[in-house]
């Protein structure tokens, strides 16, 4: 998958100051800890807590599960903490020196990260989360006006050819959510408000991050990334979008270059998690008309689908997929709602899966080549590990090729050129044909 031409500014970063890690200022050694059997937050707070965000580390060999949690205080204040835990340990920790200010934030991704700064060697990870200002409605918001979007762009097209040539289109102002950026272990950090300049359009929430993509430029003499992925969300037009953000990463000085935002489809329909798919960009999953939907294109046929919420075992709503993880042909997904979804390619279905502890899933996966984590739904602040299951896959039906009844036809009567157009016909589907 290539990234796609962006509209692109650029941002300049200060010079950045490393962390120091390990040890006590005294230099004196760090105590031991005693492994955890599962990955767990000790400071998690159940009914307070939420697990908004779970990854690993794209490509790392060796890397840290990263978290991020929301908390719901007594005087219903919201806070949110990005954690990670280590292999070793299993316990998550507070990562230091990362400010999350905004009301909202959900889902991360990670890169491993590596270079030399100012002398020393650095191994760290390179997050990312989207933050935003008002509740979306997996937050609890209000749905939008589902008819506030409608005929957007043909609304925007007709001010334009009303407008003086120095006029410009007044489109709604918005607090646009953010892609916020941290490098761990460094004070760097950036937010990009979530913004295509040429629509124009912003996220005003986040649903999902995924599909994340990375091309080293070392190749090509530069020590630098591009890095890809997909946001869904709601704009400031009351539609579901999917944008494209693209940027670059310098690991020799550790600063962000170019950078930018495209859309790529929207629609009314209340959208989920997305993900990278191999062969067409991306899936994404929706939740509308009473079904759960899996799908790569608004406008065509889904991929998968269920009729109402096969988490829940409601049949009046679909069910809103909050995170999905893709390995090899195996794609996996969870919800609000304990349990884990497969996907049946073959059968154009979406399954449940629930011989083993992963039907305890819920909110959240991480991924790490054969080996799976989510969130636990009867221990909160505990991951469930497990390696990738076999989702059932239906067999493809072929098309049913007509048969040839007759293999010899005769045809007489009518005019000679409508023997021979019928005789051209039959032959094509394989029959003998004899004109009279």
């Amino acid at each position: 998958m290539e990234l796609k031409k962006l509209t692109l500014c650029i941002l300049s970063s200060s010079s950045l100051a490393l962390v120091g890690c390990g040890g006590d200022s005294a230099g004196e050694p760090t105590p031991e800890i005693e492994a955890l059997s599962a990955y767990t937050d000790l400071t998690w707070s159940a009914g307070a807590d939420e697990l908004v965000g779970l990854t690993y580390p794209a490509g790392a060999s060796n890397g840290p599960l990263v978290a991020l949690k929301r908390s719901t205080g007594s005087d219903d204040s919201v806070t949110h903490t990005l954690m990670t835990a280590d292999a070793d340990t299993k316990e998550f920790v507070a990562v230091e020196g990362v400010t999350l200010d905004k009301n909202y934030y959900r889902d991360v991704l990670a890169l491993p990260v590596s270079g030399t700064f100012e002398g020393e060697s650095i191994d760290t990870v390179l997050v990312a989360t989207c933050g935003y200002a008002e509740a979306s409605y997996l937050e609890g918001g209000e749905l939008p006006d589902q008819g506030s979007g409608l005929d957007r762009v043909s609304a925007l097209a007709n001010e334009r050819v009303a407008l003086q040539p120095t006029e410009e289109v007044a489109v709604p102002t918005v607090t646009p959510a953010v892609l916020s950026l941290h490098l761990l272990g460094t004070d760097f950090s950036a937010e990009i408000d979530i913004t295509d300049v040429q629509e124009p359009l912003s996220l005003v929430d986040c649903h999902s991050l995924g599909g994340l993509y990375v091309a080293d430029l070392s190749s090509k003499g530069r020590s630098s990334v591009e890095v890809s992925l997909f946001l869904t969300g709601l704009d400031q037009y009351g539609e579901y979008a999917i944008l494209e953000a693209g940027f670059g990463f310098d690991y020799d000085t550790f600063t962000l270059g170019e950078y930018g935002f495209g859309l790529d489809q929207t629609n009314m329909a209340p959208l989920g998690a997305i993900e990278e798919d191999p062969e067409d960009d991306y899936f994404f999953t929706a939740a509308f008309e009473g079904n759960t939907y899996l799908l790569d294109d608004m406008k065509g046929e889904a991929r998968a689908t269920i009729d109402g919420n096969p988490f829940s075992g409601s049949s009046q709503e679909g069910a809103l997929i909050t995170d999905l993880v893709l390995s090899g042909n195996t794609l996996l997904g969870v919800s609000a709602d304990a349990g884990l979804a497969g996907i049946d390619f073959g059968g154009e279905e979406i399954v449940m899966l629930s011989e083993g502890d992963y039907a305890n899933c819920i909110d959240q996966l991480a991924l790490n080549g054969n080996t799976v984590w989510c969130h636990d739904a009867t221990e909160e602040g505990t991951l469930i590990e497990f390696t990738v299951p076999e989702v059932p896959q239906s067999e493809v039906m072929e098309e049913s090729q007509p048969e040839v009844v007759a293999r010899k036809v005769a045809i007489g009567g009518g005019s000679k050129e409508e023997a021979e157009q019928i005789k051209a016909e039959l032959e094509g589907a394989g029959a003998e044909v004899e004109v009279k």
